[in-house]
């Protein structure tokens, strides 16, 4: 099968990657083989001059149309050693053991789990007595580390397009820490009473326009709709902090537009904690479950509307902490959550 380099055309169809493929294209066309071939998607973004979330993006579209394909790889935490590899996710163990050190143990996707990528033959054929570099390598991953496979799982596009990398139904993934939040719009039920149901839900979809792109924005992901709330994940606490906090901004900005008042105004519930969780497939995409995510939703329902309850362990990391006395005041609250022994502190945030 001969090489084509212009099968970068059909990356003409995604508006949203009019801007980036041709430079992707020139660079492929130009690069090296070693650059090529089991490339860290953080190098294509040192060289492209693009932000990480952007190079992921592109490369989700160039990977859907087979222009370009994953390769994911779990590396043992004692020794740094390869343990299994593969180009689909569902295939890895999510319990390993060290050929070389003997270390036993459950991975994690942003942890021991790491994505790569190479060039379609279909693109560009790759000689092999040319494309591997372990020199190149090495200098690559000791100046920019391996991208966390969470980082590309985690994305919104390729949850969209690349459906199809998920775990078989008996298998799940741990992720070390993420932070995750539920909204839900207060007050819903009787506002489609007072309004109608086509208005009301007009308001309804707008307002998870407003949190899709407030937050995917920060570089977080809503998972999924749950009625008139939202799931989603932030990989950081200050993405998630400023991504939640532009979408309270936004839903104001609606209000306004909508000359909404009173009981109609739309007021966000948010609640927000950080730590570990499992990934699973569910209903033929991956999802998120865990305590993490359940204190999460039970925080969401002490929010009185228009206001964020964050847990402590979000506001343990001092950067996140002096974010949110920058955005509003903070009022420390101790409480039991249905379904936990021991009660927290949490906190309320009205920006």
């Amino acid at each position: 099968m001969p090489s084509d380099i212009h099968a970068f055309d059909r990356l003409k169809k995604y508006p949203q990657a009019a801007r980036y493929w041709p430079a992707l294209r020139d660079f492929v066309a130009r690069a090296r083989p070693h650059e090529l071939h089991r490339i860290n998607p953080l190098y294509l973004a040192e060289r492209l001059r693009w932000g990480r979330n952007e190079t992921l993006d592109v490369l989700t579209y160039a990977v859907a149309e087979n222009l370009w394909h994953l390769h994911w790889e779990a590396y043992c935490p004692a020794c740094g050693g390869l343990l299994q590899e593969d180009e689909h996710l569902g295939a890895l163990h999510h319990h390993q053991v060290c050929r070389a050190c003997g270390w036993e143990g459950e991975i994690a996707l942003d942890r021991e789990l790491a994505v790569e990528a190479s060039v379609s033959e279909r693109v560009r054929r790759l000689p092999l007595s040319t494309r591997e570099d372990p020199d190149f390598r090495r200098k690559v991953q000791s100046r920019l580390g391996r991208l966390p496979a969470l980082a590309l799982v985690n994305r919104p596009l390729f949850r969209e397009l690349l459906g199809a990398q998920t775990l078989p139904s008996d298998q799940s993934l741990g992720v070390e820490s993420m932070v995750v939040f539920f909204s839900d719009l207060k007050g819903s039920t009787a506002l489609y009473e007072r309004l109608g149901d086509a208005q009301a839900y007009r308001l309804v979809r707008e307002h998870f326009t407003v949190i899709f792109d407030a937050v995917e924005a920060e570089g977080g992901a809503a998972v999924k709709t749950i009625g008139d709330g939202v799931m989603g994940t932030f990989f950081e606490p200050q993405a998630a902090l400023r991504g939640i906090t532009a979408a309270l901004r936004g839903l104001d900005e609606v209000n306004r537009r909508e000359d909404l008042r009173g009981e109609d105004r739309l007021r966000l519930k948010v609640g927000v904690h950080m730590g570990a969780c499992i990934v699973v497939t569910l209903n033929h995409r991956l999802d998120y479950f865990g305590t993490t995510v359940n204190v999460a939703a039970r925080l969401s329902d002490l929010s009185r509307g228009a206001e964020v309850v964050v847990s402590e362990a979000l506001l343990q990391d001092a950067a996140a902490r002096r974010l949110a006395r920058s955005l509003g005041e903070i009022q420390p609250m101790e409480t039991t959550l249905r379904g936990l022994s021991r009660p927290i502190t949490a906190y309320r945030l009205r920006v």
